[in-house]
């Protein structure tokens, strides 16, 4: 791939593109490869711009607004009149050494400032670059990214199965690394006739999309509802940018038997699926605008409990669907 200048580079995520921008030479460092498979060639129509720096602001005077949260790793506050947001990691031993990053964003998120100590530069030419943010994760700012758009990054499993895409939900240790590398040997097993794609088996996007404006006028088609792959994942190194209609939302039980049932009681959805909602900082505004996500995502897709064992016999079942 030829990237677009030295300093530049542009990553796609859930269609939202992220422009990271450094004084560094991007064609010197290297990217972490569940980064680099989210890497495009130019911006979108939805960018969001993460500058870099590698040494501390001067602070002095600036008024870091009100205080939201301040439990290590995050201090996290907000300009009132101005509605920036300041994200300063801290010690995780709760110590009084200086911060590790600090970071302004923009009301929306769209622009974010980040500083990091001039060590980290010399980390990241031995290392790599581990986060778009070089936060610990980056899931803190495009959280109230996807709410603006209709999105909700939940802790899940998920596959493109033959085009359709399936969601994989559950507590910690419920299985979902389990079922992705269960799809993973189906995929090699010249018997099955089976297309699979693995999107991510820890965190994943859920997103509303709604026609084009012209599809609207000529009557033609309505919302969908995608599934899209993150770089955050767990024990399986698998991801993917892809995206496919969410099919399916499978509620993981492990067990003796290999069965799909439909999950009717839409109450008992709507809190399997609450669990898994990432809410990394949660407001009034942010919380009000996943609620109305969830409950649309509760009502209008297909949600199953998946009964499975480790033999990998459940991917039959996962076929019919």
């Amino acid at each position: 791939m030829q990237w677009p200048g030295k300093h530049r580079r542009y990553f796609r995520i859930a269609g939202i593109t992220v422009c990271v921008e450094s004084d560094l030479d991007f064609d010197a460092i290297r990217f972490q490869p569940e980064l680099a498979a989210f890497a495009v060639d130019n911006p979108g129509d939805d960018t969001v711009t993460l500058r870099h720096y590698f040494h501390w602001p001067n602070l002095r005077g600036v008024d870091l607004g009100e205080s939201l949260h301040h439990k290590a790793p995050w201090a996290i506050s907000r300009d009132p009149e101005h509605g920036t947001w300041y994200y300063r990691t801290l010690p995780l031993d709760g110590g009084d050494r200086p911060w590790h990053r600090v970071a302004s964003f923009s009301a929306d998120h769209t622009h974010g400032t980040i500083y990091s100590p001039p060590s980290k530069e010399a980390d990241i030419r031995a290392n790599g670059w581990e986060s778009l943010s070089l936060f610990t994760t980056d899931q803190i700012w495009l959280a109230p990214l996807l709410a603006d758009r209709q999105a909700a990054l939940l802790h899940s499993a998920a596959a493109i199965l033959n085009g359709q895409g399936l969601l994989f939900v559950g507590h910690s240790k419920a299985g979902k690394s389990t079922t992705v590398t269960m799809l993973k040997h189906a995929r090699n097993h010249t018997g099955l006739p089976l297309q699979v794609e693995i999107l991510c088996d820890d965190r994943n996007i859920v997103r509303r999309w709604l026609p084009p404006l012209s599809a609207t006028e000529e009557g033609k088609g309505g919302s969908e509802w995608r599934v899209h792959g993150t770089w955050s994942h767990g024990d399986v190194a698998d991801v993917s940018s892809a995206s496919a209609p969410l099919r399916a939302i499978l509620f993981l039980q492990q067990d003796t038997r290999n069965e799909i049932t439909p999950l009717a009681d839409r109450k008992e959805r709507w809190n399997r699926l609450l669990a898994t909602l990432i809410k990394p900082m949660v407001t009034a505004d942010w919380w009000q605008k996943e609620i109305d996500v969830l409950a649309q995502i509760v009502n209008e897709v297909p949600c199953y409990i998946m009964h499975f064992d480790k033999s990998g016999a459940i991917v039959d079942r996962l076929a019919t669907l």
